[in-house]
């Protein structure tokens, strides 16, 4: 999530400060107190649309297939995972390598005790053209339909040769 967006989601929660010293350093506050509600409804977006609607139409799809399948859905975003989904979306973009990062990190730097990620990478890509994707994935379905997921990180940025890439990550905090 770009920073300045980060700022004004916490700026409710009166953490904007606690984070503003240490941008683009590690987080500055515990993972477990920095949540925000992650959004119950989208309007239609267009797939040029700015990457925090993306971002959010793409979280309300990911629920509308969870609770398809009998899962609850996932209410939270969390900073912590948050950031982390943003900077290996920017290092994708930037490198060109479309990998996974190794979910260690997002359970160790963020203070969970399950984390699954799932990558897309292409164009035009809407929010339900990348749930579709992931759904016909088995290792990406598995991570999307998980019961174990309580709270998520999405990230959706461009890289030069105006691709779309998409990252998600659900995790079960503690």
């Amino acid at each position: 999530m770009p920073h300045s967006r980060l700022l004004s989601r916490l700026a409710g929660l009166g953490l904007a400060a606690a984070l503003t010293a240490g941008a683009g350093a590690a987080l500055a506050v515990p993972a477990e107190a920095v949540t925000w509600s992650a959004p119950r409804t989208a309007s239609v977006v267009a797939v040029d649309a700015g990457s925090d609607r993306l971002e959010d139409a793409l979280m309300v799809r990911i629920n509308e297939a969870r609770a398809e399948h009998g899962l609850r859905k996932i209410w939270n975003f969390d900073v912590c995972t948050d950031q982390l989904a943003e900077q290996w979306g920017a290092r994708i973009a930037r490198t060109g390598v479309l990998e996974h990062r190794d979910q260690r990190e997002v359970i160790r730097k963020c203070d969970n005790s399950w984390a699954g990620e799932t990558l897309v990478r292409g164009t035009d890509l809407s929010p339900d053209t990348m749930v579709s994707l992931w759904l016909d994935s088995p290792s990406h379905r598995e991570i999307l339909l998980s019961p174990r997921a309580r709270r998520a990180g999405v990230a959706i940025t461009r890289d030069a040769q105006g691709r779309t890439i998409g990252v998600v990550n659900l995790v079960r905090h503690g």
